[in-house]
Order: structure tokens, then C-alpha cells, then sequence
């Protein structure tokens, strides 16, 4: 009895430091064990848009750093556990484009939420995307520039991006984020 009772914290200590966990996200306990980067969208999963430029995981605070430079407090504020990014490029308007998506593991929904919710993350007077995905989500235009895009559903936060502000590239962040989440809640 003693060897399985101290088998079984192990196991949980080895699947935490391959950055893998049981999926609970979306409430019904499959069993399956989940990493981070089985939530961005996959080459081409989107019809036009295939992965470019950088993709990366962080799994503690020091990576995360290493990649968001400043705003890796702000997440580890709010729990922070792993996230993963992906690049891809596309055309919007007849134009090539790239799109930025980073899925954010927060811990617990209630971090996810604050995250969200957190003012030094820049969406003051952003807009709501009400009926979309995630339990909230909301998104800002920069004037022709780009658009940022962001959601929460259950521990997860996502953040979407994209150097044109347009219509349909709104509309693409928006198919990005509806994937990201069904993948969040569906498992």
C-alpha cells in the first residue's frame, strides 16, 4: 500500500513538470491528459492561415518573461501556469497578414477572470463581443492599424492579434478565438 500511495504523488509530480495536466476545463473529467499546445489551431485548421514565425511555451514565470518581456507580471498576478503562442499568416483583403494567438493556462478560473478583467492589459474602452467566445470576451481596434482580440473561459485566457483593423479581420480573429474556445470546452 505504501509503494502505490507514493507512486501516485509522483505521477502528479511528473505530469506538472512535462508541463501536462488532466483536462477539467470543460467540466466533464475524460481522463485525457492535455498540454497547453493542443489549444492553439493547427496548421491550416483555418482555411488560409498556416503557421509562421515564431511559436513558443513558457511553463514558468522566467520563460514567460523571456517572451513577453514586461507584461509576465501582470499574468503572474493572476496565476500564471503555461501558456503557448503561435504565429500564422493569411490574406485579409487581398493583403498578406500575420496573426498572433497566445493561449494563457491561469490555474483556476477565478485568475482567469481577474486577468481578464485587469486594467494593465490595455482594453480599456474595448468593445464586448457579446454572444462570442469564451464566458466574456472583448476586443479593441487600433485605427487601421491592427486589432487585439481577448477571452476568457474557465482557467483560460486568450489572446488573439493582427496587424490590420478591418472588418473581415475582425472577423477572422473572432473564427481564431470561437476554435480556441471549443477546443477549451470541449476538451
Amino acid at each position: 500500500m505504501k509503494r502505490i500511495c507514493f507512486a501516485i504523488p509522483m505521477l502528479i509530480l511528473a505530469l506538472a513538470a512535462t508541463g501536462c495536466r488532466k483536462d477539467s476545463s470543460s467540466g466533464t473529467d475524460d481522463g485525457s491528459v492535455k498540454m497547453i499546445t493542443d489549444y492553439v489551431v493547427r496548421n491550416n485548421e483555418i482555411a488560409g492561415w498556416t503557421h509562421s514565425g515564431a511559436a513558443w511555451t513558457a511553463s514558468n514565470l522566467s520563460e514567460l518573461t523571456t517572451y513577453i518581456n514586461g507584461l509576465a507580471e501582470v499574468y503572474r498576478r493572476h496565476g500564471f501556469v503555461e501558456a503557448a503562442h503561435q504565429e500564422y499568416q493569411g490574406t485579409v483583403n487581398s493583403s498578406q497578414r500575420q496573426l498572433k494567438l497566445t493561449v494563457y493556462f491561469q490555474g483556476l478560473p477565478a485568475h482567469a477572470a481577474a486577468l481578464y478583467a485587469d486594467p494593465d492589459l490595455g482594453f480599456g474602452g474595448g468593445l464586448t463581443w457579446t454572444g462570442g467566445a469564451g464566458q466574456a470576451a472583448h476586443y479593441v481596434r487600433n485605427g487601421g492599424l491592427s486589432q487585439v482580440l481577448s477571452f476568457y473561459q474557465g482557467a483560460f485566457f486568450v489572446s488573439l492579434e493582427i496587424n490590420t483593423d478591418t472588418d473581415e479581420s475582425l472577423n477572422i480573429l473572432k473564427q481564431f478565438a470561437l476554435n480556441v474556445d471549443g477546443k477549451i470546452t470541449n476538451g
